[in-house]
């Protein structure tokens, strides 16, 4: 049992503070300090970047953690020399205007001196963006662009969300860029992260880049890698944590960060409540009740479409399912996918939302 100390207003304060910068369930995390397990991932787009011409495609579910791969292997390269930037699609983007977010976020630097004898040497920084001009942006214009970029040193470009773009010709755009940086063996490596169980989700236009691009799988994370990233924010937080408590987060979380963080940071919450830093199995139940009552909108309104289905829905948010959420051998689902509760493929069925199963789970075991 470990021993409780009652804490002082400043070391309650801070300890609040370190775990609100510890546990981030509704944000992506981009600090390698705060990230956990994913070597496996890391170290594949390492290798693809150390490797010209070639590229990467990060594909997963929903809620697995790719943006957050995204940003800190960006920042794990920028610490080594590489020349990175970061850009987020959405539905409103096309070719030319994810490339122009893309670049600015690369300063170009010119020194202009003044006049005179004395005069002093002035540095200019000019988004790399401005290479594009006002014209409409073609692949060629981008390879030659990002292969000037990566002269002085290697260049990663990270595009988020890529699958927010419309699947047609802005992506055919997107692979005809890939086609042209790898033919010529460039040391500027394009990064798509994106929503998919496989990369024909992705990217079904020119099979031929195939060879160009690595494929990044993000399954849900193990029991370990969540009981790691449990623990690291706790020593973050200056707290202990009991390991009851972390089997009990890491089985409702069913391989989803945000619920690690989010019950962890909650747990954490209700420790320093009672002021005192350690987190056990009272605390985690107290994050249960106060997990459920921060839901999400769209997970709530979920679980209120599909409550008179009680029974096949607890079922389903039990079954044992794989790395990408899918599971079978259930009877009596239909009603769920016609609810659009579960989508199905073949005889295998996965929640549209990944983050309700575990609030079903919540739920029935506060039901009285």
């Amino acid at each position: 049992m470990t021993r409780v100390t009652t804490l002082d207003e400043p070391a309650l304060l801070e300890r609040l503070q370190l775990v609100a910068e510890a546990f981030r369930p509704s944000a992506p995390i981009d600090r390698r300090s705060l990230f956990s397990g994913r070597t496996d991932q890391i170290a594949e787009l390492f290798s693809v970047v150390a490797q010209p011409g070639q590229h990467a495609v990060v594909y997963g579910e929903r809620g697995v953690g790719k943006t957050s791969l995204a940003a800190v292997v960006a920042e794990l390269l920028a610490s080594s020399g590489v020349l990175t930037a970061r850009a987020t699609c959405d539905s409103g983007d096309d070719f030319s205007s994810v490339w122009r977010k893309a670049l600015s976020e690369i300063a170009l630097h010119t020194e202009t001196r003044g006049i005179g004898f004395a005069a002093t040497t002035t540095d200019v920084a000019t988004p790399a963006s401005a290479v594009l001009g006002d014209a409409v942006v073609t692949p060629h214009m981008v390879a030659r662009a990002l292969e000037a970029l990566a002269q002085p040193r290697p260049l990663a470009i990270f595009l988020d969300e890529f699958d927010r773009l419309s699947a047609g010709g802005d992506r055919a755009l997107f692979t005809d860029t890939v086609k042209l940086l790898s033919d010529h063996a460039a040391a500027a490596t394009l990064v798509l992260v994106g929503v998919g169980d496989t990369i024909d989700e992705l990217l079904r236009e020119h099979r031929s880049i195939e060879r160009a691009l690595v494929q990044v799988r993000m399954p849900r994370m193990s029991r370990d890698e969540l009981a790691e990233v449990a623990r690291r924010g706790i020593e973050a937080a200056q707290m202990t944590i009991e390991e009851p408590a972390v089997d009990r987060v890491t089985a409702l979380s069913q391989g989803l960060p945000h619920f690690t963080h989010l019950l962890t940071q909650l747990a954490a919450q209700g420790a320093l409540a009672e002021r005192h830093a350690n987190v056990g199995m009272p605390e985690v139940e107290f994050a249960v009740e106060r997990a459920i009552q921060r839901a999400q909108q769209s997970v709530t309104e979920a679980y209120l479409r599909a409550e008179p289905e009680g029974i096949a829905l607890l079922a389903a948010a039990l079954a044992e399912d794989d790395e990408f959420g899918y599971f079978s051998g259930i009877d009596g689902l239909g009603r769920l996918v016609e609810l659009g509760i579960l989508e199905q493929r073949g005889e295998r069925y996965r929640f549209v939302n990944p983050l309700l199963p575990p609030y079903v789970v919540m739920r029935s075991e506060l039901a009285p």
